[in-house]
């Protein structure tokens, strides 16, 4: 078997029976790890409840080795790990420094990515290891995959991303001019950029169907759509926008509701795409 691990800072979901393993990034509510799980509805309540602060940090390379020692009892399983983004997250260094004395059975990929487009990488990786490829060439395809993936996303405020440290004050001003929606990307250093800017939300999920298209979105590979909170109006608004200006169907593609690992950093209101470029 060759295990593919991920983190929740995209939106697969943990499924053991298909070899997808996905480890939870913690959220913290004023620097502790809650007894209980929080529900969404729970979740986007206290994000903006006076004296609640969320937080998100890393998976400890205690967890990833405990992990790793679990799913390499067989001699002869692997393992290909897509994590978050270094540059966001310690998450890869934790996944590196569990996976020092492996004996090469553990194969790390930085995605570079977060969110929708990590999403669409971890879907890559399962469709080549389902193509038979071995789990040295998986990760050796997603470390080119990665320069072909993109993602923008409409995000009505930068405050969170500003909040958690994922965004710089100066790119954070943009979010707070009065109506403006800045479309976020991934940049080539794997940071958080602003793509583009606009005013309302109507003429953002426009703009994201124009960065889409001029970008040129590769139908035969992952797609992966998402929105944040508890209304999915701005993904189903996107999705129609999206179908119209390319001219195809994305019926297929089911959005998903963002992990609380990303509604931490984004807030409630997001929607984007995640998707490769044709070659």
């Amino acid at each position: 078997m060759i295990w593919i691990v991920t983190d929740s800072a995209q939106e697969m979901k943990n499924n053991k029976g298909k070899g997808l393993v996905v480890v939870k990034l913690p959220v913290l509510v004023n620097g502790e790890v809650p007894q209980e799980e929080i529900t969404d509805e729970q979740f986007y309540l206290l994000l903006d409840s006076e004296g609640v602060n969320l937080t998100t940090s890393q998976f400890s390379p205690a967890g990833f080795a405990e992990l790793f020692e679990e799913l390499l009892k067989d001699p002869e399983d692997e393992v290909v790990a897509v994590c978050l983004s270094s540059t966001l997250s310690g998450t890869y260094n934790s996944a590196r420094l569990a996976a020092m004395e492996s004996g090469g059975r553990i194969h790390l990929v930085d995605s570079n990515n977060a969110c929708l487009s990590q999403t669409a990488l971890v879907k890559e990786a399962l469709h080549l290891r389902d193509q038979g490829m071995d789990a040295s060439e998986i990760a050796d395809a997603l470390e080119q995959a990665k320069k072909e993936v993109k993602l923008f996303a409409l995000v009505p405020t930068l405050k969170y991303l500003k909040k958690g440290g994922r965004i710089s004050a100066a790119k954070a001003t943009i979010g707070e001019l009065a109506g403006i929606k800045p479309i976020v990307t991934i940049d080539e250093n794997g940071e958080v950029g602003v793509a583009a800017q606009t005013r309302g939300i109507k003429k953002a999920i426009r703009q994201i169907a124009s960065l889409v298209e001029e970008a040129g979105l590769d139908p035969n590979r992952p797609i992966a759509l998402g929105y944040s909170g508890l209304d999915d109006a701005n993904i189903h608004a996107l999705t129609t926008e999206l179908e119209s200006v390319l001219g195809i169907s994305l019926a297929q593609v089911e959005p998903c509701s963002l992990s609380q690992v990303l509604g931490v950093h984004v807030g409630p209101g997001a929607a984007g795409i995640g998707f490769f470029t044709k070659k």
